[in-house]
């Protein structure tokens, strides 16, 4: 099936208005093109609904500018492995407020699961966002919901709007789409071998993980992230039994689980 460029277009309205309400802080055009960026990492890949909620801030709202300065500095600490400016000494808390308090994203899930995130960001800098920052293309599809708004017959769109929509190069690797995430309340931390065991064995999915990572425990905390690797798409889909997230009871602790969706 051939996406076309409108198509696209029309799919990320919430993301093209996010990004205006950015600039008319106004705020420098590459921070606010990297903040679209992690947002739309995080809404595309893990299903937060984010955008929507940035485009409908006060400007003069402090969580808008907050959400910039975050969002910003993760971005460019995923891709560079640093911040542009120090991070807030409780970690990045409206965009943890954005995506559920905490649960599974706050600081220390972009520090665990650094390469991955970058990977998708990168993916979503190079392919997606270029089209949901072209004025020019935006400018094209308004004059064509004016004429359809108009009434005109047969209405034909640019053809830059019309152009298919090809991702040519992709960062993601084949074991993306494998990939769950793990995470557990730092006072109650999972080994590898519990969570190998308790899909193996107490659900019975047999020989179906092909590795697993958490986070290395130190003096000032446990472990709190993981990630799972499936032998196969449908072997972690089995897993999740069809959901986008579960809680699991692992021994009488509590594991959140939530597959990674690669953006391409």
């Amino acid at each position: 099936m051939v996406v076309r460029v409108w198509e696209v277009l029309d799919a990320n309205e919430a993301a093209r208005s996010a990004y205006l309400r950015i600039l008319s802080r106004p705020t420098r055009q590459d921070v606010a093109q990297n903040a679209i960026c992690l947002l739309l990492w995080l809404e595309a890949t893990m299903g937060f609904d984010i955008l929507r909620t940035v485009a409908a801030m006060a400007l003069d709202d402090i969580p808008l500018a907050r959400v910039v300065f975050e969002a910003n500095a993760l971005f460019t600490y995923v891709l560079h492995g640093y911040y542009e400016l120090p991070p807030p000494l409780e970690g990045f808390p409206e965009i943890t407020a954005l995506c559920g308090g905490g649960r599974l994203i706050e600081y220390r899930f972009f520090r665990f699961h650094r390469d991955l995130v970058a990977r998708g960001a990168t993916m979503i800098r190079d392919t997606l966002a270029p089209l949901v920052f072209n004025d020019n293309l935006y400018a094209m599809l308004r004059w064509f919901e004016h004429d359809c708004s108009l009434q005109i017959p047969n209405p034909v769109p640019a053809p830059e709007l019309m152009a298919p929509f090809v991702v040519t190069s992709t960062t993601t690797t084949p074991e993306d789409s494998r990939t769950v995430f793990v995470a557990f309340p730092e006072w109650h931390p999972l080994s590898s071998q519990e969570i190998k065991d308790y899909f193996e064995r107490t659900l019975g999915l047999g020989y179906c993980i092909e590795r697993i990572s958490t986070e290395r425990s130190c003096a000032r905390q446990s472990a709190k992230h993981g990630v799972v690797v499936f032998r196969s798409r449908e072997m972690r889909d089995d897993a999740m039994h069809g959901e986008e997230a579960v809680f699991f009871r692992v021994d009488g602790r509590d594991m959140w689980v939530q597959p990674y969706r690669p953006p391409y």
